[in-house]
């Protein structure tokens, strides 16, 4: 990953909020976690520009002063800002990625968009000279089922702009990037040329990366899913075939069993090239079995300190999920942290908002069936920690845990949430809520 020294932006723009935006509150004994908070919710808004700016309402997705926003930044921060009440913008700026693909470009699309609607000049020269990387395309895919899960706004399942995009994506597009047909898409082999890069990893290049085949299979599998939710079974089939082939293709060759670690890019010569930092994207994809996941994660706590600042915003969720919560504890406050150098960039205020309600709270959104599932992993640091005003379907919801064995739930929705609680033991409870009933839950 490129470290790319960036300063605070001091934008000439003016901002404007609408009564929507960051209504979403922390609260808890545990003051670290609440001035955190505080602060990433305050940095992440300082971001967000409601102007008459020529491509709508946007926030800051790349580095500061470029009042840009790209591909990988905007996929990552997408929960962060859904949960600042800006699934509008969130719905903007994925339109305009899901719009810009071409076959001129090889079927990539604009890796960096800025405020005057324009690919950034910075990375984009013409279409055959530009910055592009092959993860991209299926990470926007993967962005777009997650904001329809938390939205349930069709526009992600029906759009036909965004469904050309999916198609065009895993189809199109892996073809014209697999020159020898294998199924393997291929970066550029010219290490002097940025369009097409194998790895979101921007300093070294391969043939392939881990990543890339990763982002392959989850978005594989998010369309697959979309095509059952819009009654198309046998298509939806055909996808999950394809995530389940690539998924078994990453664990069953990339899987380095003296290291117990994953390689990361197979290079033109077919040698192993390792960056193991990378490996929090095939945890965050769903590729790592359970058994294998506490290997990666040791490792990723290892190499923290020498991490760059983009991908420690990745760190503190996946460890919550994989790893153990004293540690993801660790992260979470390292990263709101003012010690942390670079705390700054815009991707690390929505990554550690996203970290709270999804890693520590346990928080996960399913439009399908309109489901809120909660597992707490507070600390002995953390006696209770409530979000308030959390922005989900057609309205919001509250969620307090007190400890790890009692939890409360309020629905502020307009219609009924089913609240699936999973219990310290493994156990899952399910409890239907009423629109504007709180209901409560001990262990």
């Amino acid at each position: 990953m490129k470290i790319t020294v960036c300063f605070l932006a001091a934008f000439f723009l003016s901002t404007s909020v609408n009564s929507q935006d960051a209504r979403i509150t922390f609260s808890s004994d545990d003051q670290n976690l609440v001035k955190g908070f505080d602060w990433a919710k305050k940095q992440a808004m300082f971001y967000v520009f409601r102007n008459n700016d020529p491509v709508g309402p946007w926030y800051e997705a790349a580095l500061p002063k470029r009042e840009a926003f790209c591909m990988r930044d905007v996929s990552h921060q997408l929960v962060g800002a859904q949960l600042l009440g800006l699934a509008d913008i969130n719905r903007n700026l994925l339109s305009k990625f899901v719009a810009a693909i071409a076959e001129s470009r090889d079927w990539c699309g604009y890796w960096e968009i800025n405020r005057y609607n324009l690919p950034a000049p910075v990375d984009y020269k013409s279409d055959t000279d530009f910055w592009y990387n092959l993860p991209a395309n299926f990470d926007m895919i993967d962005a777009c089922y997650r904001a329809w899960l938390w939205t349930h706004d069709s526009t992600y399942l029906i759009d036909p702009v965004f469904v050309n995009f999916y198609e065009k994506s895993l189809n199109e597009y892996v073809r014209k990037w697999d020159p020898d047909g294998d199924g393997l898409m291929e970066g550029n082999a010219d290490s002097t040329n940025s369009r097409g890069l194998s790895s979101y990893n921007e300093e070294k290049y391969g043939r392939v990366g881990a990543d890339l085949l990763a982002a392959q299979y989850i978005s594989n599998l998010d369309y697959s899913k979309m095509l059952r939710l819009r009654k198309q079974p046998e298509q939806a089939k055909d996808y999950l075939n394809r995530a389940n082939k690539i998924k078994n293709h990453i664990n069953a060759n990339w899987w380095d069993t003296h290291n117990k670690l994953y390689h990361h890019y197979i290079k033109y010569d077919g040698k192993w090239l390792d960056d193991n930092q990378m490996m929090s994207f095939l945890l965050r994809w769903n590729v790592v079995p359970e058994n294998r996941a506490p290997a990666v994660i040791n490792h990723l706590l290892a190499v923290v300190p020498k991490t760059c600042v983009e991908m420690n915003t990745y760190y503190p969720l996946e460890t919550y999920r994989f790893g153990n919560p004293q540690d993801a504890y660790r992260l979470l406050i390292r990263l709101v942290s003012p010690d942390l150098k670079r705390r700054e960039y815009p991707e690390v205020s929505f990554a550690a908002i996203e970290a709270y309600a999804m890693g520590l709270m346990g928080i996960e959104a399913d439009a399908e069936t309109r489901s809120i599932v909660t597992k707490p992993r507070l600390t002995s640091d953390t006696g209770w920690a409530e979000l308030k005003d959390i922005p989900v379907f057609d309205g919001t919801v509250t969620i307090r845990h007190d400890g790890l064995t009692h939890s409360t739930f309020t629905n502020n929705t307009q219609e009924i949430i089913t609240w699936v609680i999973h219990e310290i033991n493994g156990t899952t409870r399910k409890i239907a809520v009423k629109p504007g009933e709180t209901k409560t839950h001990q262990e």
